[in-house]
């Protein structure tokens, strides 16, 4: 069987989440479903780079595939195959790329980074045209002092105080979830007068983590944190800690890195 490889755009407004879960609508429930009735077999090994939650968006998801047997893999296939499933999954869905990748690739496991972008739309009034993917804060922001907060974020740190807590199995035996992770690039920039984008990359996140910083360092451009405050919950490691946590919508999985 071929691995195939599949670099998606999605907006996540309509659906609940990534992955697949009976009963509610997922971005990897509506994929499979179509991939499955265009290439006519099951689709096994299925795998993703980030499992983004209900109402995040993505605009280089990558997802891994072994396609059924006898599939072609040539250009020619392969571009037919892309075409239908965009005309099936438009315009929520729309797959930028699929080419056959080495057998052993797998989406979420061959992945070394990825990069997460969060918007904020920073006016008085909200943007109709914007704000399905932007997070609407009225107040004044203090982006000098929220810049200086992200400055800390670059290196390995413990982010117990930005992450839902998670569980994994080890040896038949379920234990906490490891927080420490490699963040490579976190910066605030403005990307028009209106409009303020963070952008992060790291080996790997945790669950709300990228939702969780935000969130924090909106306080801090509120006010109602310190730069210094920002540090102290870092090194904290506690989720009591930290702020709110900020809405979904305003965050995009922008690329992965391999």
């Amino acid at each position: 069987m071929a691995c195939l490889r599949l670099v998606l755009a999605y907006d996540g407004s309509g659906f609940s989440g990534f992955a697949a879960n009976p009963g509610v609508r997922t971005v990897e429930g509506v994929l499979r479903d179509a991939l499955e009735r265009r290439l006519s077999g099951q689709v096994t090994g299925f795998a993703c780079a980030g499992r983004t939650d209900a109402g995040v968006h993505a605009s280089g998801q990558v997802v891994s595939f072994d396609a059924p047997e006898g599939f072609s893999t040539d250009e020619a296939e392969l571009h037919r195959m892309l075409t239908s499933l965009n005309r099936m999954l438009g315009p929520e869905i729309a797959v930028l790329s699929a080419e056959e990748a080495p057998e052993a690739f797998n989406a979420r496991f061959s992945a070394t980074s990825r990069r997460y972008r969060y918007l904020i739309w920073n006016q008085p009034a909200p943007d109709p045209f914007t704000w399905r993917h932007t997070w609407h804060v009225p107040q004044p922001l203090d982006v000098e002092a929220m810049v200086s907060a992200a400055a800390c974020l670059p290196g390995e740190h413990d982010f117990a105080s930005f992450c839902r807590r998670s569980s994994v199995e080890v040896d038949g035996v379920e234990r906490v979830a490891p927080t420490t992770r490699r963040v490579l690039r976190a910066a605030w920039e403005a990307s028009s007068a209106s409009e303020m984008r963070f952008e992060i990359e790291a080996n790997s996140f945790c669950r709300q983590m990228v939702r969780s910083l935000v969130g924090t360092l909106v306080d801090v451009g509120r006010r109602r944190l310190s730069v210094d405050d920002f540090v102290r919950i870092l090194r904290a490691a506690d989720r009591s800690a930290t702020g709110p946590v900020a809405p979904p919508h305003g965050l995009c999985l922008h690329s992965v890195g391999y």
